[in-house]
């Protein structure tokens, strides 16, 4: 069933003009008086008939004058088919489960267990209840329905786990689960103060109320935030976040087997690396473990694998092929150290345009900071690439022509951008922040603080595709880095030069890592399309956080096989770990968890204002209701004809 609404409801108000005609035609009616008159046979003729029809045809013009204004009122509030409140399905209360590794402190999820079986249970009679968890991803573990008991038995069988809290993805998948309802979102969760720097595109409708139950935090917490691999040997860090000083003890195995401890001493709320040496062994997996009853159990363990990979190889396209039009991007690639290291290669656009296919498809990534030379052959080139799983960095300097990228992907690439004036000289200079210090890409800067002495003078404006993400922006609110899917591939864009053209970014100590990661972020975003797709290609990557790798494999941390036969036991082992982001206990209040709740409603009304303006674009009802308008006007005009 389907009901008449209205985009602009106001210009109903004009329907009380169709009072003015109906005033006038009562003002102006005529009474004629009654006279008895005795021979009244004689005059039987027409006269009464004909003030008969008269008074009809008056009252036929009346009606069309107030049709006529009622049309035109109707026309302007610009109605659309929605459906009938009647149609909508009763309230429900759909339960939000935290399960990331921020949840796994002694008795901390059984506290949330608890909170949502009691939440079940003083649910309203008759209203349809679900469960949903978030942690790694957002699942719907108990469907809405009216079986109670299968909501408990759903919550009893859910545990915490190591995946990342994201409060935007949660929020929109209940949105979806929920549908057209009305009702409630009960979070619980431990109002960790990071879960809302993910990025999200989700918005939540203003007919659900969100209430937050706090399922309650550690006071302290230590934890083991990086394991990695050097020319020296093992190096992790453990980070303190307690109050107080602690000593703890990391032990560290290979292949399960103990290989030493170190003690260490850690200051409050600061971090410490410890060195461990591997005594000259080249492969195995390492783990390093720490002792903390206190805090978050999940980031207590970290492992890091020890077997030699291929390096990854980057081709750096440039106007002319000079090593100096890349040098700080080479730079940056060529300082990392070990099996993770990145071999770079530059080359003019013209050589680009001059690659046979199959050279091309041995690159792991590709970075663009000139177009000069690139010809349609090598648009070509680049075309296939991307849409073949390729990952593609764009420096969007002003050696970048964007007409060449937008030629090269038209039909793929949606995001554009447009050179802007420099910054002048009597305003502040831009600076670069991340959306979601969550992304690949900025895991090794540890947020926003790094980032902070980077100045840019000069930078492009980008316009963002519908398929694409920002995951970074200028101090001015400008998007600075786009992550756009592009085909089977990816293309980064970042807004402004890779080669200190208009900034100070290659100067900060902040460029090495973000290079590096954006590099290695695209190189595995084509190592998992060939995975998916059946293609052969490689990764050098050899550790993922909760929730990087597809399946049973990357949703829990450990050392996993990957690449291999299924069953076979065959392929690469990587390690997965816990995002060391979770490790920070830093926890908001309900009132700021509502302030956040509430940008996304009006989100969620700004969409819906979007869609109710392209229902009513496709019907066009008005143009219907115009139509009627000059037929009742066409025909008020013959009926007056006769009335006068």
């Amino acid at each position: 069933m389907f009901g008449l609404s209205f985009l602009s409801p106001l210009f109903l108000a004009g329907a009380a003009a169709a009072a003015i005609p109906i005033a006038l035609h009562l003002f102006h009616r005529r009474i004629d008086p009654v006279i008895d008159f005795a021979a009244i046979r004689y005059l039987r003729a027409a006269t009464v008939e004909q003030a008969s029809r008269r008074r009809f045809r008056e009252l036929l013009l009346v009606a069309l004058r107030v049709a006529a204004l009622v049309i035109l009122a109707v026309a302007f509030a610009r109605p659309y088919l929605a459906a009938s409140a009647a149609d909508l399905a009763a309230p429900a209360t759909l339960v939000l489960i935290d399960t990331s590794a921020s949840l796994s402190a002694p008795g901390q999820f059984a506290r949330a267990r608890a909170l949502a079986t009691a939440a079940i249970r003083s649910a309203p009679a008759g209203q349809a209840v679900g469960v949903l968890t978030f942690g790694n991803g957002a699942d719907l573990v108990a469907p809405l329905s009216l079986d109670r008991a299968g909501a408990l038995a759903a919550v009893e069988a859910v545990t915490a786990g190591g995946g990342a809290t994201g409060y935007r993805a949660a929020l929109a998948r209940a949105a979806e689960a929920l549908g057209d309802r009305s009702g409630r979102f009960l979070v619980i969760t431990d109002l960790q103060k990071s879960a809302w720097d993910t990025a999200g595109d989700g918005s939540v409708s203003g007919r659900v109320s969100v209430e937050v139950i706090d399922a309650g935090g550690p006071a302290s917490n230590v934890g083991i935030s990086s394991l990695h691999i050097d020319v020296s040997g093992a190096v992790a860090v453990v980070h303190n976040y307690s109050p107080r000083a602690v000593e703890p003890r990391l032990e560290f195995a290979i292949d399960g087997r103990h290989a030493g401890s170190v003690q260490v001493k850690v200051g409050a709320g600061s971090s410490a690396e410890v060195r461990f040496d591997l005594e000259g062994r080249s492969g195995g997996a390492l783990t390093a473990s720490v002792g903390d009853t206190e805090g978050y159990a999940a980031d207590n363990v970290r492992y890091a694998v020890m077997d030699a990979a291929d390096r990854p190889s980057v081709l750096i396209v440039t106007p002319s092929g000079a090593p100096s039009e890349a040098l700080y991007l080479s730079h940056a690639l060529e300082v990392t150290e070990g099996a993770g290291g990145i071999r770079p290669r530059v080359l003019s656009g013209s050589q680009f345009s001059e690659l046979a296919p199959e050279r091309l498809a041995e690159v792991d990534a590709l970075a663009i900071l000139g177009t000069r030379g690139i010809g349609r052959r090598g648009r070509e080139l680049l075309a296939e690439y991307v849409s073949q799983g390729g990952g593609l960095l764009v420096g969007a300097g002003p050696a970048v022509d964007p007409v060449v990228i937008e030629e090269a992907l038209s039909g793929l690439l949606r995001s554009r951008w447009r050179p802007r004036a420099a910054v002048s000289p009597d305003k502040a200079v831009l600076r670069f922040a991340p959306d979601d210090i969550r992304h690949p890409v900025f895991r090794l800067l540890g947020g926003v603080g790094t980032l902070t002495n980077v100045a840019f003078e000069r930078s492009v404006l980008v316009a963002p595709g519908e398929n694409a993400d920002v995951i970074a922006r200028f101090s001015d609110g400008s998007p600075a880095l786009i992550d756009e899917q592009v085909g089977n591939g990816r293309v980064l864009i970042f807004a402004s030069d890779l080669n200190r053209e208009g900034n100070s970014f290659p100067l900060q100590p902040a460029f090495v890592p973000f290079v590096v990661e954006s590099l290695r972020y695209l190189e595995f975003s084509r190592a998992s399309t060939g995975a998916s797709t059946g293609t052969a290609t490689r990764s050098s990557r050899t550790e993922y956080l909760v929730g990087d790798l597809p399946g049973a494999e990357g949703a829990s941390p450990g050392i996993v096989r990957i690449g291999g036969a299924e069953g076979q036991g065959s392929g690469r082992r990587v390690a997965v770990n816990v995002d060391a982001r979770e490790s920070d206990p830093t926890r908001i209040d309900a009132d700021a968890f509502g302030a956040m709740v509430s940008r996304l409603q009006s989100r969620a009304a700004q969409r819906a204002r979007a869609d109710l303006q392209d229902r009513e674009d496709t019907l066009r009802l008005w143009q219907y209701g115009l139509a009627l308008l000059i037929v009742s006007l066409a025909a008020e005009s013959v009926v007056g004809r006769r009335v006068g």
